[in-house]
């Protein structure tokens, strides 16, 4: 199964013009504490949204909604992706 990634654009940024709550309490992390001009965001599902910087970089966040924390990684954890085995 391929996810399909959403860019956001500058506006959607600025307007905090996403689907769920969960991102955009991980938008408004990103905002907080990144130059957040300087990177492509997409979402890619109800709680993860990827940065892209210009070299190509790219890092995951992701909003837990039992602990309310915002973590990220450098890839998506692949058991939450896995179906069902």
């Amino acid at each position: 199964r391929r996810m399909s990634m959403r860019l956001l654009s500058n506006e959607d940024i600025l307007k905090n013009n996403v689907d769920t709550i969960p991102q955009f309490y991980i938008l408004d992390y990103l905002k907080k504490n990144l130059n957040i001009g300087k990177f492509d965001v997409y979402i890619v599902d109800r709680n993860n949204l990827k940065v892209i910087d210009k070299e190509d970089k790219h890092l995951y966040f992701n909003y837990d909604e039992t602990t309310k924390e915002i973590s990220h990684f450098e890839d998506l954890k692949e058991k939450d992706y896995e179906i069902g085995i």
